[in-house]
């Protein structure tokens, strides 16, 4: 008896997975797609997130130490 639990609208709730007909296989397959491609493309904001503060940062003190030796 495989159950998954999830949060849908908030609310916290405990499907049996056995009793999935295959439309509900499919769409929960699909679902599962979804959240894994979700937590991907979150994953590359936060690593482009940081890619681009760290370059910016670098930019600044470059620019501002350029100003110091002139």
């Amino acid at each position: 008896m495989a159950k998954i639990n999830l949060t849908y609208n908030g609310e916290a709730k405990t499907l049996q997975t056995d009793d999935f007909n295959e439309k509900e296989k499919e769409i929960y397959a699909e679902a599962a797609m979804t959240e894994r491609e979700l937590n991907r493309y979150k994953y590359l904001v936060s690593v482009f997130t940081d890619r681009r503060n760290f370059l910016l940062e670098k930019l600044v003190k470059s620019v501002e130490d350029d100003k110091e030796e002139t």
